[in-house]
């Protein structure tokens, strides 16, 4: 007994189910149908939509890091060790502010030694000057004492030959002694040009000795010296250490210090893409927002420099390949509170052409005249809309609308998706697809149709 009672309840339970399973599905059923039907009533119609005032301003949207565009390198030519260094990496510091001192005793001790060393040079100089001054002095005196010697033999040509047609004397003994005294012209000449030659020796050695000696050192104590005056290095413009290259104690190797920017003057540099860059231009407005601030807070700037080509880079082959794209300078206004090195989000205004009446570019159309119009469903009392032609001008246009004008539009008229779908005066349904809601399920498991309702 007790096993039937078991089976005649699992039966009755098994028939529940089926009919609460018959009910579920139907009411589905049902349900899809009526979605079916009303969305059939709405392809039957004529898409419109309702007018209002779009947002027509444009803009190009991009990000980069906060940089200064007031950047100072400082260096030095000194190569002595660090004294004392003042401040650290990201200190903010003033004009004017001394950044750090170096140690002077090492210059001190370089141009003892090369003064030292340039004394030692001198007197070295000068005596070698001094020695071929004496010799171009001494080959000078004998140069002269040989042209006097040179006036003598002449004197004494000049004389026997005067005499030999008075004298006594033979032939043979006229003939022998003007012989003895041309040779003794001649002699004297040799000795006089071998004596110039002397003098032109002499003079050309001094002048090597004062030529050679006389800029010994100099450039290098010049260069000491100079150091000596700048071994205090103060801040030539305001703002924050961003890069520090030294130590206390230590010495530049490369005369680069350190980096001060100046977080007062701000820029923004964005890369820009291609389809974009020609839209840019100077002195256009930008706002810019960050997420480590809030991007609740909006900072004005301006496009100041527009980089529109992209730089190549040869290659060793002849080849070339692109080393950066197009891109563009943002400076930001005084005042902003973002920091170096922040990454931000740019938009730079193309226009500002604020909200303005304005259709889908599909739905205008021109006339035979030239006319730009649109058609307007004036609603009946029988739910039809009567179709009306309306002379529109344009205006500006963006991806998807396009400003419009004319006395006889206001916000709330119904204006038709494709004109060319009616006939002006003619009376049809309109449906709005913004007024639809999508196909679907509701959070309770049931479908959801299209609405149909204005």
């Amino acid at each position: 007994m007790l096993e039937k009672i078991k089976k005649h309840k699992k039966l009755m339970i098994a028939i529940v189910v089926i009919v609460i399973i018959a009910i579920v599905i139907g009411i589905l059923v049902h349900r899809m149908r009526q979605s079916a039907s009303e969305i059939t009533q709405v392809d039957s119609g004529i898409q419109a939509f309702t007018l209002q005032k779009q947002d027509m301003s444009s803009s190009v949207s991009t990000s980069g890091t906060v940089e200064s565009s007031n950047v100072t390198e400082v260096t030095t030519e000194v190569s002595s060790a660090i004294k004392e260094l003042n401040v650290s990496l990201g200190d903010h510091v003033e004009k004017g502010q001394v950044l750090c001192t170096f140690d002077d005793e090492q210059i001190r001790q370089q141009i003892a030694d090369l003064e030292k060393q340039n004394s030692a040079a001198k007197k070295a100089s000068d005596s070698t000057k001094q020695k071929a001054q004496r010799a171009v002095e001494t080959a000078q005196a004998q140069a002269n004492a040989k042209a006097a010697a040179v006036a003598v033999a002449q004197n004494d040509y000049q004389t026997i030959q005067n005499l030999l047609g008075s004298s006594d004397q033979s032939a043979e003994e006229k003939a022998s002694a003007l012989a003895q005294a041309q040779a003794n012209l001649q002699s004297a000449q040799s000795e006089y040009d071998a004596a110039q030659s002397a003098v032109a020796s002499a003079q050309e050695a001094l002048e090597d000795a004062a030529g050679t000696t006389a800029d010994t050192g100099s450039s290098d104590l010049t260069k000491l010296y100079q150091q000596l005056n700048n071994l205090t290095v103060v801040a030539e413009q305001s703002g924050v250490i961003t890069q520090l290259n030294v130590s206390k104690g230590s010495i530049p190797t490369n005369g680069s210090l350190m980096r001060i920017e100046d977080d007062s003057s701000l820029m923004v540099n964005v890369n820009i893409k291609e389809k974009d860059i020609l839209k840019l231009a100077q002195g256009q407005k930008a706002s810019i927002t960050s997420d480590a601030i809030g991007s609740d807070q909006v900072f004005s700037g301006t496009v100041d420099k527009v980089v529109n080509f992209a730089s190549k880079n040869a290659g060793s082959d002849g080849s070339s390949s692109s080393s950066g794209g197009y891109s563009a300078t943002i400076t930001l206004e005084p005042g902003t509170p973002l920091l170096l090195g922040m990454s931000v989000n740019v938009e730079i205004m193309l226009n500002e052409e604020g909200e303005q009446l304005a259709v889908p570019y599909d739905s205008i159309a021109t006339d035979d005249d030239g006319n730009s119009y649109v058609f307007v469903g004036k609603e009946g009392k029988d739910g039809k809309y009567k179709i009306k032609k309306v002379i529109v001008t344009t205006g500006i246009s963006n991806d998807y609308y396009t400003a419009v004008s004319s006395d006889e539009l206001k916000e709330g008229d119904s204006i038709i998706n494709y004109p060319y779908d009616v006939s002006e005066g003619e009376s049809y349904d309109l449906y709005f697809p913004e007024k639809q809601t999508d196909l679907g399920m509701s959070d309770d498991g049931a479908v959801t149709t299209f609405s149909t309702s204005n």
